[in-house]
C-alpha cells in the first residue's frame, strides 16, 4: 500500500440521476442511479476514501460525494477533459505524486492493486476498457508537466500517444476489472459474462 501522500484518485461523476444517458431505452432513472452507486461502492470498497475525489460538475454530484463522505472537486461548465486537467492542478490533488482517474462505471472492478503501488514519475498506468479503444483507468504523475486529457471516442489510443510524446513510459494494466457499461449491448455482454453478480439483484 502507498504512503497516504503518493496516490489520489479522480471518480468521474456526474448526478447519479442523469448520468448513463446512453442506457435509458434499457434502464430507468432509478435503476441508472443505483448502477452509479454501486459502481462508487466498489471503489470505496478497494481504497481509502481519503484519496477519493469526485469531479462534482453539478451539485446534485456534490450532494453525492457528501452522502458517501468522499471529497469533491467542483468543476463546471466546460468540457470534460478540461475539466480533468483543472482538476489536477488544484491545491487538493497537486499535493499527490500521482493521481488516478476513473469513470464511475465499473461494476466488477475487483482489484486497484497496481494503481495503489508507489509512483514513479516516469510511469503512465493506463487500463483501456473492454472494446480495448476506451480508457477505464489512467494513472498520471505529477511530473507531467501541463497534462492533457483525451476522453472519448479512441480515448485509450489518444492517451498513449499523449504520455508517449510527454517521455512517459507506459504500462498497460490487465483488463480484469476493465467491463465497464456504457450502452445496452454492454449491459447484455455484462450479464452474459457475469450472470451470478450482485449487481442484478440490485437493479
Amino acid at each position: 500500500m502507498s504512503a497516504s501522500n503518493d496516490v489520489a484518485f479522480l471518480v468521474l461523476q456526474g448526478d447519479p440521476a442523469t448520468s448513463k444517458s446512453r442506457l435509458n431505452s434499457v434502464l430507468s432513472p432509478q435503476q441508472r442511479t443505483r448502477l452509479t452507486r454501486y459502481c462508487i461502492s466498489r471503489i470505496t470498497s478497494l481504497v481509502d476514501r481519503n484519496l477519493i475525489y469526485l469531479l462534482a460538475e453539478n451539485s446534485m454530484a456534490a450532494s453525492e460525494a457528501h452522502r458517501l463522505e468522499i471529497r469533491s472537486i467542483s468543476q463546471r461548465g466546460g468540457d470534460l477533459n478540461t475539466a480533468i486537467a483543472a482538476s489536477l492542478a488544484t491545491p487538493e490533488l497537486s499535493r499527490y505524486h500521482s493521481v488516478t482517474i476513473i469513470p464511475n462505471d465499473l461494476p466488477f472492478l475487483n482489484s486497484l492493486e497496481a494503481y495503489l503501488q508507489s509512483p514513479t514519475d516516469d510511469v503512465c498506468l493506463i487500463t483501456p476498457d473492454s472494446h480495448l479503444t476506451g480508457t477505464n483507468l489512467l494513472r498520471v504523475p505529477r511530473s507531467m508537466a501541463n497534462p492533457t486529457f483525451s476522453y472519448g471516442p479512441n480515448s485509450f489510443f489518444q492517451h498513449v500517444r499523449i504520455a508517449k510524446a510527454k517521455q512517459l513510459e507506459i504500462v498497460a494494466t490487465p483488463c480484469s476489472h476493465a467491463f465497464d457499461i456504457d450502452t445496452p449491448e454492454d449491459l447484455t455482454l455484462a450479464q452474459e459474462a457475469f450472470p451470478d453478480a450482485e449487481l442484478w439483484s440490485i437493479l
